[in-house]
């Protein structure tokens, strides 16, 4: 079986930027005082973590659609109208009810995470190669459970310190089933000690037949793929069942999402520069990389200020250190509908692009070439 050459896994680059941070995180939940885990996020956490990771890695899918002439026009009606349509669903929800707003956009949100795990795995398979022997438990099924358990285990033990976006916008399982006759709390502690029992059960004996198979047929033990399932699996399962803390969600969901996409996306800009140029310079690799990440952190930090300004006042003493708030915070419902759907837009466009840009097929006709070296894959 030969090997696919893929520059970003290679060499083991992909665990000092994929996994690592994410590791790094742990060991801050595990030696924060409490006192950390049971009060507000600090200002230096929402600039660092929360604009300077979540926010700009939104904002970086620019250079991978609109900023680069033949991406744009690869992807140009997508690129036109899901903002536009994605707009005016917005607001349409948004001029209903701005509750369920919230909620809609903590479910495609969720989706998004999910599915970018799911997508690095599938990358990871493709590093490794096809197998032929017949799985009890497939790759799809672990990955999975390894984020749909802890998400289950947070609509029914609502009583989490935390949020996706604002309190309540994930629906509260615990409030249906608690209307049971024969419901009671010896009931939901039976749920959550068999769903554990599951969780671990299903996630061992993946690992167990994945290393069992490979040295039965004289494979290469796919390190990469094992870490990346089983480090996605403790990421959810500490930050959403074990610490029941907004830091430690905040710190480890954004992490692991943000870090591996502005990964993924700077090495595929540069990368697909080189195809094309035959050779850069690294002096030159690094001026871009410096001019895209100093590009998306004034985005963020503008789009901060705006939601800041007009909606929600919540850092106005970093905003107005700076300078004062030009205009007064929104109070017609319909301007603020509108505003929050305007300024939710980046987020959305994102995770819509996101669906469309990293698909290998004719529209991407760089992708295949960037990060299989030609070959196929999926």
């Amino acid at each position: 079986m030969q090997m696919r050459k893929i520059w970003l896994f290679s060499k083991n680059m992909d665990l000092w930027l994929l996994a690592l941070p994410v590791w790094i995180c742990w060991l801050i939940c595990f030696l924060v005082p409490s006192s950390v885990h049971s009060g507000e996020l600090p200002l230096w956490f929402w600039v660092f973590i929360i604009v300077g990771i979540d926010v700009s890695h939104v904002w970086s899918t620019i250079f991978r659609t609109y900023l680069d002439k033949s991406e744009f026009n690869n992807h140009k009606k997508t690129l036109i109208y899901a903002p536009a349509i994605s707009l005016l669903i917005l607001f349409s929800i948004a001029c209903v009810s701005i509750t369920f707003f919230w909620t809609v956009l903590a479910y495609v949100a969720l989706y998004h995470f999910i599915k970018q795990q799911y997508g690095f795995m599938q990358l990871y398979r493709v590093k490794y190669g096809k197998v032929d022997f017949k799985k009890w438990i497939s790759d799809k099924t672990a990955i999975y459970t390894s984020m749909l358990f802890p998400v289950f285990y947070w609509h029914v033990n609502t009583q989490r310190n935390f949020s996706w976006f604002v309190d309540g916008d994930f629906f509260n399982l615990s409030q249906w089933i608690s209307q049971i006759e024969f419901w009671d709390i010896s009931l939901l502690v039976l749920i959550n000690q068999t769903g554990n029992l599951a969780y671990f059960t299903v996630l061992g004996l993946w690992l167990a037949q994945e290393l069992y198979f490979t040295k039965k047929q004289q494979l290469k033990i796919p390190i990469g793929k094992l870490i990346w399932v089983l480090t996605t699996a403790c990421n959810w399962y500490l930050g959403i069942v074990y610490f029941n803390s907004d830091f430690a969600f905040s710190l480890t969901n954004v992490v692991a999402h943000g870090i591996p996409y502005l990964v993924l996306l700077f090495f595929y800009v540069e990368r697909k520069k080189i195809l094309r140029t035959s050779a850069l310079p690294y002096s030159k690799i690094m001026g871009h990389l410096v001019f895209m990440i100093v590009v998306i952190l004034i985005l963020a930090f503008g789009e901060e200020y705006f939601w800041d300004m007009f909606l929600f006042r919540d850092n106005v003493h970093f905003f107005e250190s700076i300078s004062d708030y030009p205009f007064d915070m929104l109070i017609s419902p319909y301007a603020k509908a509108f505003t929050l759907a305007l300024l939710s837009l980046p987020q959305v466009t994102h995770y819509v692009l996101d669906g469309f840009i990293w698909k290998k097929n004719d529209k991407n006709p760089y992708l295949g070439e960037v990060l299989f070296g030609g070959e196929d894959g999926s």
